[in-house]
């Protein structure tokens, strides 16, 4: 098999890797939109304006400040931790390496899900930081597939530029893979959440299995043999050239 055949070959497993993390965004919040008394883990957006309106309210600002932390502390640890693993691994590499924490945070607040039992006997707002810290994580490692940017649990931005790159009269473009992200985020929150109301305690498996799936993906596309002689300031162009480089509409 020729180098370029085994890089299309990879690409294409890889490509699976933002579906799969986009299902696992909505599979947490389905499950969890509930549980958390309708907080939404994957994105910010919803904290920012309970943040807002918790104003001069210790209570209410509670629930916002520990999405908010958990998500910041997320996007430090993973954009640290993929810029560290990329000095010795491929860009594909580094993703499975931030992956792979983003699983031990997930399962561990799989755990504490499980250990509270189908009433949901946990203290709330630890747990949204801990969900929140995950998609944090996530969001980090997929800042480094494409050149814009891959979001999976975020979607106003790829809405935005997919529909505008459909119609902008100075040029458009048909991004597919936007549109398969926001489908498979849908379907699973409404999966998980019909879910959710049958199994409340095994329903945290769903978005467990989809993150370990992942990250054993992107383990597996990983080059065996690196790039020989690379400099330092090739780094940028080595990850261009081994990431999934198709629009993303991020």
């Amino acid at each position: 098999m020729l180098a370029t055949d085994h890089d299309k070959q990879t690409a294409r497993i890889f490509a699976a890797v933002p579906l799969l993390l986009a299902a696992a965004a909505g599979a947490l919040d389905g499950a969890s939109f509930t549980a958390f008394h309708d907080v939404v883990v994957s994105a910010m957006t919803g904290s920012f304006v309970a943040l807002g309106r918790g104003l001069g309210s210790v209570g209410a600002l509670a629930p916002a400040a520990w999405a908010l932390g958990g998500y910041v502390l997320g996007l430090v640890a993973g954009t640290v931790t993929a810029g560290l693993a990329e000095r010795r691994l491929p860009a594909r590499g580094a993703v499975g390496v931030t992956l792979g924490l983003e699983l031990a945070v997930l399962s561990a607040f799989g755990l504490a899900w499980l250990l509270g039992g189908p009433g949901h006997a946990f203290p709330v707002e630890p747990m949204i930081g801990t969900a929140t810290l995950a998609m944090g994580l996530q969001g980090a490692a997929l800042r480094r597939i494409g050149p814009a940017g891959t979001p999976t649990n975020y979607f106003t931005g790829v809405v935005t530029n997919w529909v505008s790159g459909m119609v902008d009269p100075a040029g458009r473009s048909w991004n597919p893979g936007a549109g398969a992200r926001i489908a498979v985020f849908v379907l699973a929150v409404a999966a998980t959440g019909s879910l959710h109301r049958v199994l409340p305690v095994g329903v945290v498996a769903v978005p467990v299995a989809l993150v370990a799936a992942a990250t054993v993906l992107a383990v597996a596309t990983v080059r065996s043999r690196r790039a020989v002689g690379l400099r330092p300031a090739d780094h940028t162009a080595d990850r261009t050239r081994s990431m999934v480089v198709a629009p993303t509409g991020a």
